[in-house]
């Protein structure tokens, strides 16, 4: 019981501190009227239902059309993608290209990114993903943060949620876009969103890309924010601007969410941040005490009471954490949210920590292990 005390104590604590960097992250402005070139970058696998939706998006800016270009690269799609892209691009007024990455023999999306980047015309990427939605803002929000000496933003993500199940992850994943964006401010880049991300293109060419990176399916967005920030600690900064939030889907089945948290945490033992692994390494800790707590607690009448009063502040100092977050993003907050997700949390984690060295998983049609 003294371990778990002194493990939610930390816990908490942690909690506080990253609430307190993401308060310290200066918001952008909406006046500005920088006007700057981009090539938006998007890989696609299979999105047929989904691709013309985005690229409306982009035919949408309130952006001049001849300072954008928009690169559609397909990674193989076996479903048409390609040619709904093609079809909704021909009527729109946007400068666009489209690539079919397999005429090149390649395949993957770190290898479709590259690709892209050796074609994009403009020195300032701007990547989203095929699935995902922007606003009418979007670029304008990235030509206003960008100075001389910025050399990558990240941005925020918000999952959309439609019931029970995609709000607790919708909640949950904003807890994620507020870890890594508190992380990048306090001087420790931990995570970031490949749906919402740019970086110029002699910053990616100058770490050279994902090279060392290539075999690991995920990581597009995070091992690229590590390479970068270790060259330029003060030229990476996290886009707090409303008008830049991506909305991407959420998972309709826990099968399917599973399978996306497996890919995604697969990635943390190639890490070579310290910080991160240490992080990796304390979470998981920190919720197997937690699960083994909750269940001991049963047995005794006294340790369930103290028990359930750390478990309260636990959850009371998660709420403190993402309110800011959640209201930042447009997403409605209760506190009855925090604590499913403080019950739910720790035995996802553990499930995911052993799954991500042993398991195996899909992506768009892929199988990897």
């Amino acid at each position: 019981m003294i371990i778990f005390i002194a493990l939610s104590l930390v816990y908490c604590g942690f909690l506080l501190w990253v609430r307190y960097h993401w308060g310290q992250i200066e918001a952008s402005g909406e006046a500005g009227k920088a006007l700057l070139t981009f090539s938006v970058v998007i890989p696609v696998r299979n999105e047929s239902l989904n691709i013309a939706a985005i690229l409306a998006d982009l035919q949408s800016q309130e952006y001049p059309r001849d300072l954008y270009e928009v690169i559609v690269i397909d990674d193989d799609s076996e479903d048409g993608t390609l040619e709904i892209a093609a079809e909704a691009l021909q009527k729109s007024t946007v400068n666009y290209r489209l690539i079919r990455l397999k005429d090149d023999g390649m395949k993957g999306k770190k290898q479709a990114i590259s690709k892209a980047l050796e074609l994009a015309e403009n020195e300032i990427i701007l990547a989203t993903d095929g699935d995902c939605r922007v606003g009418p803002r979007w670029i304008q929000a990235y030509a206003d943060q960008y100075t001389e000496d910025i050399q990558m933003i990240t941005g925020p993500v918000r999952m959309v949620q439609h019931n029970f199940f995609t709000r607790l992850q919708s909640f949950e994943f904003a807890g994620l876009i507020g870890l890594g964006a508190a992380s990048l401010q306090s001087g420790n880049p931990g995570m970031c969103n490949g749906a919402n991300l740019s970086y110029r293109k002699s910053a990616f060419q100058e770490v050279s890309g994902y090279e060392g990176n290539h075999e690991i399916a995920s990581g597009d967005d995070e091992f690229l924010l590590q390479k970068i920030f270790k060259i330029y600690p003060r030229g990476v900064v996290f886009l707090k601007d409303k008008r830049a939030i991506v909305s991407t889907p959420a998972k309709d089945t826990l099968a399917e969410l599973i399978n996306q948290r497996k890919r995604w945490s697969s990635k943390w033992k190639f890490h070579k941040s310290y910080y991160i692994k240490l992080m990796a390494i304390a979470v998981f800790f920190n919720y197997l005490v937690f699960a083994y707590m909750l269940m001991a607690s049963f047995m005794n009448e006294t340790s369930f009471a103290i028990f359930l009063s750390i478990f309260m502040l636990r959850a009371f100092t998660l709420s403190i954490f993402i309110k800011p977050v959640v209201v930042f993003l447009g997403i409605r907050n209760a506190i009855w949210v925090s604590l499913v997700i403080e019950i739910i949390y720790p035995f996802l984690v553990l499930f995911l920590g052993i799954a991500s060295i042993f398991g195996h998983y899909s992506w768009k049609g892929r199988y990897y292990s």
